[in-house]
């Protein structure tokens, strides 16, 4: 039986070796969609938030600075890929969203979709596993997501 320390030491070689593999493969994708990776990340934070979002709250969660933020906003409306709209609760505040069919896929797999791939590579270890132990993955990788 491992100690904590040992599963430990083995779990943070792994996740770093997962870090590096999901840097790679999101440059690898934002390139092919002709983004560059900050601003397919920042996509990503605006695809699954799911409402419109200000750009200070981009800049919150993406941990841009507001000009970067900007710039990077600028850059995805030049490609249709987001819209900026007066909010309706407040007409002096912008919002942005993403354009309603901008990105062939949705990170959920699907034909078209840059992440496709990976979706099933997921499913299929997923198989190899039990509801409740992917509970526990779950419940660990929402545990250390905000870990800086």
């Amino acid at each position: 039986m491992s100690t904590r320390a040992e599963v430990t030491e083995r779990i943070m070689g792994l996740l770093q070796l997962v870090i590096a593999s999901s840097v790679m493969t999101n440059e690898r994708i934002a390139r092919s969609i002709g983004l560059n990776v900050v601003d397919l990340q920042a996509l990503g934070f605006i695809a699954r938030h799911g409402a419109p979002m200000t750009a200070g709250e981009i800049s919150r969660v993406t941990e841009l600075p507001t000009s970067t933020t900007t710039r990077v906003l600028d850059r995805l409306e030049k490609q249709g890929l987001i819209v900026r709209s007066a909010d309706p609760a407040d007409r002096r505040r912008v919002v942005v969203q993403l354009r309603p069919g901008a990105l062939p896929g949705t990170g959920r797999g699907g034909e078209g979709d840059p992440y496709a791939g990976i979706v099933d590579g997921m499913a299929r270890v997923h198989e190899r596993f039990t509801v409740d132990e992917l509970e526990v993955v779950a419940r660990y990788l929402d545990a250390i997501k905000d870990v800086r």
